[in-house]
């Protein structure tokens, strides 16, 4: 039995926690209309930050669990970039990890996934995404 179960995932370009600890999320990527989908007009790109906000149930309290996040291609397996690192808070309700990927390059369209492990989890948390050559719309004839 699970003791944390994913609602949802979000993936943005950054994100700026206040003060007051309302988090604010800079570039929503929407599903469209399966998977968020980075558009590019050439390749390779490098993406400055690319970010994630996931969302928990927990039905544990006050338990502190280490984690590690990484990207990689679902095609070749290979990871693109670091991994992310932490500690996650336990809270009976909900919660959410922040994490922040720095200059990640891609050569080349494809799919890509998030798998985060969190400590006495069986399985991963897997988010997919795309990333795509962006071709503009041809102007219509009259």
């Amino acid at each position: 039995m699970n003791f944390l179960q994913e609602k949802c995932t979000l993936m943005c370009d950054d994100f700026r926690i206040e003060i007051t600890n309302k988090v604010i999320l800079i570039g929503i990527y929407p599903p469209t209309p399966e998977v968020p989908v980075i558009y590019s007009p050439g390749f390779p790109i490098t993406v400055p930050f690319l970010c994630f906000v996931q969302m928990f149930d927990s039905e544990q309290d006050a338990i502190v669990l280490s984690f590690t996040s990484r990207i990689h291609n679902l095609e070749t397996g290979k990871l693109v970039g670091g991994e992310v690192s932490g500690k996650i808070r336990l809270q009976k309700g909900q919660i959410m990890n922040l994490l922040r990927f720095g200059g990640l390059s891609f050569g080349a369209p494809g799919s890509f996934g998030i798998s985060t492990q969190i400590e006495g989890c069986e399985t991963p948390f897997t988010f997919n995404f795309d990333v795509k050559l962006f071709t503009p719309p041809r102007p219509s004839q009259s």
